[in-house]
């Protein structure tokens, strides 16, 4: 399927929230895969991301009139994967006693391991990113926050700053390559 552009992510998001089967499979038949491999990254367990896959869809259809607005389908879908598998594991870690599993015990170990060491690189990262962040200008550094930390649309952010729809999207692309060459040059 070809990618879609921020107004039309927007209109099929906002076709399934308002009970469209049609757009609903769409995104369905758009993000699934992209969804199975994204999890597969989180979770070695590919039948449970297959069934947190499908009950993430299930949940969404449910709850569709709850939903806000998103331009963006794809990162909106992948971190509430991100949250059901997180809640699965914990889930799962409640359910057993690390006492009774040598075996268990040594992969969340083994997990434990391997958790420092990405938090270590995060850390690294993260200070590069503040570094990296410092030298762009206020109006794109806010639109930034608005976008990924705010979770705004780009609409939204354009009528919050008075500004129009296409310089939001300037000002997300500037800011992500400027971030992106920073981070480059610095590794």
């Amino acid at each position: 399927m070809k990618k879609l552009t921020a107004h039309e992510n927007l209109t099929l998001w906002q076709q399934f929230k308002s009970g469209d089967a049609h757009a609903f499979q769409l995104v369905y038949l758009k993000y699934y895969k992209v969804l199975i491999r994204y999890g597969n990254k989180i979770s070695m367990d590919t039948e449970q991301v297959m069934d947190a896959v499908h009950d993430l869809f299930l949940n969404l259809w449910n709850r569709r009139t709850f939903l806000s607005d998103t331009d963006n389908i794809e990162p909106y879908l992948k971190t509430s994967l991100r949250h059901e598998l997180v809640r699965r594991v914990a889930e799962s870690r409640n359910s057993y006693s690390f006492d009774d599993s040598p075996e268990l015990t040594y992969e969340f170990e083994k997990d434990a391991f391997y958790y420092q060491h990405d938090s270590d690189e995060r850390e690294a990262t993260f200070q590069r990113l503040e570094k990296a962040v410092q030298d762009l200008s206020p109006r794109v550094w806010e639109t930034l926050k608005m976008r990924y930390f705010d979770k705004m649309g780009n609409q939204e952010i354009a009528e919050k700053m008075g500004i129009n729809y296409q310089s939001v999207n300037n000002n997300i692309h500037r800011g992500v390559e400027t971030l992106r060459l920073k981070l480059d040059q610095v590794a």
